[in-house]
């Protein structure tokens, strides 16, 4: 259990770094909105599926486990108020200078809110980028790590005995009745 904990911690962090990098490099260096807007819509998502590629080839062998793809995906959404903060900061240091620890929390609390991240992603210029990549990891996950799970199958089982299903009695004479 332990290693799948680090599996997905490592997927949410790498597949965030991976997918905002063009973004915080570019942000920076790139003078023409139009250039960082096309550059950062190809680049993100190829980054974030050479990521996936990565690993899946590094767990290729183990059966089973936390799905790189999605778990990436999450990573995607969950870090990017800090990556364009970080961006912002390249641009212009004064803003990271002003900061307080309110500041601070409430980046924590976007960082969980994900309309936030597309409103942000838009006034960014990466919106396409972030659109096109929460398609293709889906895609990705059911065509490479088909085998592995999003939610944990110790919690899909207590999930799945939750919800009311119907099953034969065997007291009833083989009729369904509702549990």
């Amino acid at each position: 259990m332990i290693k799948n904990l680090g599996f997905v911690f490592a997927s949410l962090v790498l597949g965030g770094v991976f997918f905002w990098a063009p973004t915080v490099v570019l942000s920076r260096s790139t003078t023409s909105e139009e250039t960082f807007w096309i550059t950062v819509s190809w680049a993100s998502p190829l980054l974030l599926l050479i990521f996936c590629g990565l690993a899946v080839r590094y767990r290729k062998g183990r059966v089973g486990g936390p799905s790189s793809c999605l778990f990436a995906l999450v990573g995607v959404w969950l870090t990017e108020p800090w990556f364009m903060t970080l961006a912002g900061a390249l641009r212009t240091p004064e803003i990271v200078r002003g900061m307080t620890l309110a500041d601070y929390v409430q980046l924590c609390l976007m960082s969980v809110f994900p309309p936030y991240t597309l409103y942000m992603s838009v006034w960014q210029g990466s919106a396409y980028a972030l659109i096109l990549a929460t398609v293709l990891m889906p895609v990705c996950h059911h065509v490479l790590e088909r085998d592995r799970w999003f939610i944990p199958p110790e919690w899909k089982h207590r999930l799945h005995f939750r919800r009311s299903h119907t099953t034969t009695d065997p007291k009833l004479g083989g009729a369904s009745r509702r549990v």
